[in-house]
C-alpha cells in the first residue's frame, strides 16, 4: 500500500508592476499596443507574456518573456518568469540555461532552481538550491516543503523529519506540511503519528480530495477499515476522476465481504482509466470466484497489457486459462510468471 504522491508547490507567475494611474486590468489589446507603441519597454512586454499565458497562448509568451528579459537581463523578476514559463511548457532543460544566464540569489529563483532540477531528476542538486532558498527566505513555508519532499528523494529522511517538525510549528495553518509529516511518520512505521498529521491537514483543508485519499491509506495501514472507506468515499466525493482511488474503495469494500460494491468501484475506476491494470486485476478475480472464466481471462490479459510486470495477473491467467480448458495458453501464462522477478 502506497501513500498518495505529494506534489511539489506550483510556482506562480509574477506579474510586472504597473505604473502609477495605470489601470489594473488592462484587455489584451491595451496590453498588445502598449508593447507595439513602447517596444524597448520590458515592463510592457512582461505584463503582455503573463497576459499570454493565462490565455493558453504559450509560444507567444514565451517570446515576450524572453524580450523582457532581453531588454533587462539583470531583473530577477523578469528571469524568474521566463525560466518557470519554460518549465511549465515541459521545457526544464531550456529553464536551467536560462537560470544559469541570468543567476540571482534570490529566495524565489533559488526555489524555481529547486523545482527545475527535480524536474531533470537531480534531487541532490535540488536540494543544494532549495537549502539556500529556505536560508534566504525563512518565511516561505512552500521552500520548505519543496526541500522536505526532495530530502526523502536523496534518503535524507532524518533531515527531511526534523525540517518537517519545525515547518510544522512555525506554519501550523500549512496543510501540506502536516500531510508531508504523516507521510514520514508513515514510512517510518509510525502510524498513530500519520494519522494525526493527516487528520490535521485535511482539518486545514477540507476540499482536498488527495488527502482524504491518503488519509484512508493511513487508517488502512491500522486497520481501521470502517475509517478508511469513509476517507475514500470522502476523497471520490470531492474529486471522481481519479481511478486510484476508486480502486482503493473497492478493494476496502472487499475486506466487508461486499464483491458487489467492490465490483462497482473497480468498474467505476476503469470508467476513468479503461487501462487501469489494478482495476483489471481485481475484476478478474471476482470473475474468476464466480466461475466467470473467459470474463476472468479478458481482465487478466488486460491487466498484463497495461502492466506486463504484473506478476500476480499472469499467474491469475494461467490458472483461468487452465480452469477454461485452454491449456496451452495456461502453459505459456504460468512460463511468464515463472519468468518474472
Amino acid at each position: 500500500m502506497v501513500l498518495w504522491p505529494l506534489v511539489t508547490t506550483t510556482l506562480a507567475l509574477i506579474p510586472a508592476q504597473l505604473t502609477a494611474g495605470q489601470a489594473p486590468d488592462l484587455a489584451g489589446s491595451d496590453l498588445e499596443r502598449a508593447v507595439a507603441t513602447r517596444p524597448r519597454d520590458p515592463a510592457a512586454h512582461s505584463r503582455y507574456a503573463v497576459f499570454l499565458e493565462r490565455q493558453g497562448r504559450g509560444d507567444e509568451a514565451l517570446a515576450h518573456f524572453r524580450a523582457a528579459l532581453d531588454l533587462a537581463p539583470q531583473s530577477a523578476e523578469y528571469s524568474y518568469n521566463f525560466a518557470l514559463a519554460l518549465l511549465q511548457h515541459r521545457r526544464a532543460a531550456d529553464s536551467l540555461a536560462a537560470l544559469d544566464r541570468h543567476p540571482s540569489a534570490s529566495g524565489d529563483l533559488l526555489a524555481l532552481r529547486g523545482a527545475v532540477l527535480n524536474a531533470l531528476d537531480r534531487p541532490a542538486d535540488a536540494a543544494v538550491a532549495l537549502r539556500r532558498a529556505v536560508v534566504l527566505d525563512p518565511a516561505n513555508p512552500d521552500s520548505l516543503y519543496d526541500l522536505a519532499l526532495t530530502l526523502l528523494k536523496i534518503d535524507a529522511s532524518a533531515e527531511a523529519t526534523a525540517l518537517l517538525v519545525r515547518g510544522c510549528r512555525r506554519f501550523p495553518g500549512v496543510a501540506k506540511l502536516h500531510a508531508a509529516s504523516g507521510m514520514v511518520a508513515y514510512l517510518h512505521g509510525k502510524n498513530a503519528e500519520a494519522v494525526r498529521a493527516y487528520e490535521a491537514a485535511v482539518g486545514l483543508e477540507p476540499g482536498a480530495a488527495d488527502l482524504f485519499a491518503s488519509l484512508g491509506d493511513v487508517y488502512d495501514a491500522t486497520g481501521d477499515l470502517p475509517r478508511a472507506g469513509a476517507s475514500y468515499i470522502k476523497s471520490l466525493r470531492l474529486d471522481s476522476s481519479v481511478a486510484t482511488v476508486h480502486v482503493k474503495l473497492g478493494r476496502n469494500r472487499l475486506k466487508f465481504q461486499q464483491p458487489r460494491e467492490a465490483g462497482e468501484a473497480f468498474a467505476a475506476a476503469l470508467q476513468k482509466d479503461p487501462a487501469n491494470s489494478a482495476a483489471h486485476f481485481e475484476l478478474g478475480k471476482l470473475a474468476a470466484a464466480r466461475g466467470e472464466h473467459e470474463a476472468a481471462i479478458s481482465h487478466y490479459r488486460q491487466a498484463v497489457a497495461a502492466t506486463p510486470s504484473l506478476k500476480e495477473a499472469w499467474y491469475q491467467l494461467g490458472i483461468s486459462y487452465r480452469r477454461a480448458g485452454r491449456e496451452e495458453l495456461s502453459l505459456a501464462a504460468l512460463e511468464q510468471f515463472r519468468k518474472l522477478p
